[in-house]
Protein backbone atom coordinates (compact mmCIF):
# COMPACT_ATOMS: atom_id res chain seq x y z
CA UNK A 1 0.00 0.00 0.00
CA UNK A 2 2.77 2.56 0.75
CA UNK A 3 4.66 1.58 -2.48
CA UNK A 4 1.11 2.24 -4.35
CA UNK A 5 0.64 5.74 -2.47
CA UNK A 6 4.30 6.69 -3.50
CA UNK A 7 3.53 5.77 -7.19
CA UNK A 8 0.40 7.81 -6.85
CA UNK A 9 1.78 11.04 -5.12
CA UNK A 10 4.59 10.81 -8.36
CA UNK A 11 1.95 10.38 -10.98
CA UNK A 12 0.21 13.72 -9.51
CA UNK A 13 3.38 15.89 -8.91
CA UNK A 14 4.18 14.91 -12.73
CA UNK A 15 0.93 16.26 -13.65
CA UNK A 16 1.44 19.37 -12.12
CA UNK A 17 4.45 20.36 -12.86
CA UNK A 18 3.53 19.42 -16.68
CA UNK A 19 0.21 21.70 -15.58
CA UNK A 20 2.67 25.04 -14.84
CA UNK A 21 5.19 24.30 -17.50
CA UNK A 22 1.98 24.41 -19.71
CA UNK A 23 1.17 27.52 -18.24
CA UNK A 24 4.59 29.43 -18.26
CA UNK A 25 5.25 28.92 -22.11
CA UNK A 26 3.73 29.82 -25.55
CA UNK A 27 4.12 33.78 -26.26
CA UNK A 28 3.94 36.37 -23.18
CA UNK A 29 3.82 33.19 -20.69
CA UNK A 30 -0.05 32.36 -22.29
CA UNK A 31 -0.76 28.90 -22.88
CA UNK A 32 -3.99 27.79 -24.98
CA UNK A 33 -6.50 28.00 -22.14
CA UNK A 34 -5.18 31.38 -21.16
CA UNK A 35 -6.35 34.95 -22.98
CA UNK A 36 -3.54 37.65 -23.47
CA UNK A 37 -4.46 40.02 -20.70
CA UNK A 38 -3.31 43.72 -19.86
CA UNK A 39 0.86 43.56 -19.21
CA UNK A 40 0.64 39.64 -20.35
CA UNK A 41 -0.45 39.84 -16.33
CA UNK A 42 -1.56 36.24 -15.40
CA UNK A 43 -5.21 37.09 -13.75
CA UNK A 44 -7.79 39.93 -14.09
CA UNK A 45 -11.02 40.62 -12.14
CA UNK A 46 -14.19 41.55 -13.63
CA UNK A 47 -15.90 44.38 -12.08
CA UNK A 48 -17.96 47.79 -11.85
CA UNK A 49 -17.32 50.85 -12.56
CA UNK A 50 -20.52 52.93 -13.70
CA UNK A 51 -21.16 56.64 -12.99
CA UNK A 52 -24.15 58.48 -11.44
CA UNK A 53 -23.68 61.28 -14.36
CA UNK A 54 -23.69 58.14 -17.24
CA UNK A 55 -26.70 56.64 -15.45
CA UNK A 56 -29.00 59.22 -15.11
CA UNK A 57 -30.70 58.80 -18.04
CA UNK A 58 -31.23 54.71 -17.07
CA UNK A 59 -34.41 53.47 -15.10
CA UNK A 60 -32.59 49.76 -14.99
CA UNK A 61 -30.26 47.67 -16.24
CA UNK A 62 -28.60 44.46 -15.64
CA UNK A 63 -25.71 42.54 -16.72
CA UNK A 64 -24.34 38.66 -17.15
CA UNK A 65 -20.76 37.73 -17.52
CA UNK A 66 -20.10 33.98 -18.15
CA UNK A 67 -19.52 31.03 -19.99
CA UNK A 68 -22.58 29.06 -19.08
CA UNK A 69 -24.97 30.06 -21.55
CA UNK A 70 -27.52 27.14 -20.85
CA UNK A 71 -28.71 29.58 -17.67
CA UNK A 72 -27.80 33.26 -17.46
CA UNK A 73 -28.26 34.75 -13.68
CA UNK A 74 -28.93 38.20 -13.82
CA UNK A 75 -27.52 41.04 -11.85
CA UNK A 76 -27.98 44.65 -11.48
CA UNK A 77 -26.79 48.09 -12.36
CA UNK A 78 -26.05 50.63 -10.28
CA UNK A 79 -23.46 53.48 -10.07
CA UNK A 80 -21.32 52.73 -7.76
CA UNK A 81 -17.25 51.29 -8.14
CA UNK A 82 -15.97 47.94 -7.49
CA UNK A 83 -12.60 46.15 -9.01
CA UNK A 84 -12.97 43.20 -8.21
CA UNK A 85 -16.50 41.34 -8.44
CA UNK A 86 -15.32 37.97 -9.59
CA UNK A 87 -11.70 37.31 -9.42
CA UNK A 88 -8.38 35.36 -10.83
CA UNK A 89 -9.72 35.02 -14.09
CA UNK A 90 -7.75 33.93 -17.28
CA UNK A 91 -10.22 33.61 -19.75
CA UNK A 92 -12.44 36.25 -21.51
CA UNK A 93 -16.39 35.27 -21.56
CA UNK A 94 -19.64 36.58 -23.03
CA UNK A 95 -20.87 39.65 -21.83
CA UNK A 96 -24.99 39.97 -22.12
CA UNK A 97 -26.82 43.75 -20.65
CA UNK A 98 -30.13 44.83 -20.86
CA UNK A 99 -31.35 48.31 -19.99
CA UNK A 100 -34.28 50.51 -19.91
CA UNK A 101 -34.10 54.12 -20.13
CA UNK A 102 -36.06 56.70 -18.44
CA UNK A 103 -37.76 57.71 -21.88
CA UNK A 104 -39.37 54.08 -21.63
CA UNK A 105 -36.33 52.66 -24.42
CA UNK A 106 -34.93 49.02 -24.04
CA UNK A 107 -32.19 47.64 -24.94
CA UNK A 108 -30.51 44.77 -24.98
CA UNK A 109 -26.69 43.35 -26.14
CA UNK A 110 -26.63 39.45 -25.84
CA UNK A 111 -23.54 37.29 -25.91
CA UNK A 112 -21.06 40.02 -26.90
CA UNK A 113 -17.29 38.61 -27.71
CA UNK A 114 -15.02 39.85 -25.27
CA UNK A 115 -12.38 37.74 -26.59
CA UNK A 116 -12.90 38.84 -30.13
CA UNK A 117 -12.75 42.72 -28.98
CA UNK A 118 -9.63 42.13 -26.76
CA UNK A 119 -8.08 40.54 -29.66
CA UNK A 120 -8.11 42.99 -31.62
CA UNK A 121 -7.75 46.00 -28.92
CA UNK A 122 -4.19 43.73 -27.95
CA UNK A 123 -3.02 44.27 -31.91
CA UNK A 124 -2.64 47.98 -31.59
CA UNK A 125 -2.69 48.41 -27.84
CA UNK A 126 -1.23 47.39 -24.57
CA UNK A 127 -1.60 48.23 -21.10
CA UNK A 128 1.38 48.53 -18.84
CA UNK A 129 0.99 47.55 -15.16
CA UNK A 130 1.96 49.87 -12.43
CA UNK A 131 5.08 47.71 -11.33
CA UNK A 132 6.10 46.99 -14.97
CA UNK A 133 6.62 50.84 -15.31
CA UNK A 134 8.41 50.95 -12.15
CA UNK A 135 10.59 47.96 -13.30
CA UNK A 136 9.95 45.76 -10.75
CA UNK A 137 7.68 42.55 -9.61
CA UNK A 138 4.21 42.58 -8.64
CA UNK A 139 3.80 42.70 -5.11
CA UNK A 140 0.89 40.71 -4.75
CA UNK A 141 0.20 41.46 -1.58
CA UNK A 142 -0.48 45.54 -2.44
CA UNK A 143 -0.40 45.34 -6.35
CA UNK A 144 -3.93 44.97 -7.60
CA UNK A 145 -4.75 43.36 -10.84
CA UNK A 146 -6.35 44.66 -13.91
CA UNK A 147 -10.64 44.78 -13.95
CA UNK A 148 -12.44 44.59 -17.22
CA UNK A 149 -15.09 46.96 -16.34
CA UNK A 150 -18.80 48.03 -18.11
CA UNK A 151 -20.65 51.21 -18.12
CA UNK A 152 -23.63 52.47 -19.67
CA UNK A 153 -24.32 55.62 -20.70
CA UNK A 154 -27.56 56.35 -22.49
CA UNK A 155 -28.33 53.50 -25.72
CA UNK A 156 -24.14 52.51 -24.96
CA UNK A 157 -22.50 50.24 -23.31
CA UNK A 158 -18.39 51.00 -22.83
CA UNK A 159 -16.32 48.16 -22.25
CA UNK A 160 -13.49 49.23 -20.28
CA UNK A 161 -9.69 48.55 -18.38
CA UNK A 162 -9.87 49.51 -14.77
CA UNK A 163 -5.87 49.82 -13.02
CA UNK A 164 -5.50 51.06 -9.92
CA UNK A 165 -1.55 52.21 -9.17
CA UNK A 166 -0.84 52.35 -5.50
CA UNK A 167 1.52 55.34 -5.03
CA UNK A 168 2.79 54.50 -1.69
CA UNK A 169 6.26 53.33 -2.04
CA UNK A 170 6.87 49.83 -1.85
CA UNK A 171 9.22 50.06 1.44
CA UNK A 172 6.04 52.02 3.30
CA UNK A 173 3.27 49.64 2.77
CA UNK A 174 3.70 47.55 5.62
CA UNK A 175 4.56 48.49 9.32
CA UNK A 176 7.70 46.50 10.99
CA UNK A 177 4.67 44.64 13.09
CA UNK A 178 3.29 43.75 9.28
CA UNK A 179 0.28 45.32 9.80
CA UNK A 180 -0.53 47.71 6.57
CA UNK A 181 -0.46 51.29 6.06
CA UNK A 182 -3.09 53.62 4.69
CA UNK A 183 -2.32 53.68 0.85
CA UNK A 184 -2.13 56.20 -1.37
CA UNK A 185 -4.17 54.96 -4.59
CA UNK A 186 -5.27 56.23 -7.86
CA UNK A 187 -7.14 54.81 -10.69
CA UNK A 188 -7.06 54.96 -14.14
CA UNK A 189 -9.62 53.74 -17.17
CA UNK A 190 -8.74 52.71 -20.23
CA UNK A 191 -11.66 52.69 -22.77
CA UNK A 192 -11.78 49.40 -24.69
CA UNK A 193 -14.86 49.70 -27.18
CA UNK A 194 -18.21 51.20 -27.22
CA UNK A 195 -21.26 49.36 -28.25
CA UNK A 196 -24.84 50.96 -29.60
CA UNK A 197 -27.31 48.65 -27.80
CA UNK A 198 -30.33 47.04 -29.80
CA UNK A 199 -33.64 47.97 -29.46
CA UNK A 200 -35.81 45.56 -27.90
CA UNK A 201 -39.17 45.59 -25.77
CA UNK A 202 -40.58 43.67 -22.86
CA UNK A 203 -37.58 42.88 -20.83
CA UNK A 204 -38.76 41.26 -17.67
CA UNK A 205 -36.09 42.77 -15.38
CA UNK A 206 -37.64 40.64 -12.47
CA UNK A 207 -36.65 37.51 -13.70
CA UNK A 208 -33.85 37.37 -12.71
CA UNK A 209 -32.63 33.32 -13.52
CA UNK A 210 -33.34 32.23 -17.43
CA UNK A 211 -33.26 28.59 -18.32
CA UNK A 212 -32.69 27.63 -22.13
CA UNK A 213 -33.78 24.53 -23.17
Amino acid sequence: MTNLMQRFTIVCLALWLAACASVGNGAGGRSPGRDYLPGGVQFYSYGVSQSKENFANVERAQSYYALYTKQRTWTDITPGKASGVINMLQMYYPLDVRWKLKDGREFMLEKIDIRAIMRDYFKTHDIQMPWQKEGRPQQLSSDGDPSLVREIKDDTVIIKWWVTTNQTPVAERFTPSGAATLWKRTDEEFIVTTIKGVPTSGIDFDKWVEISK
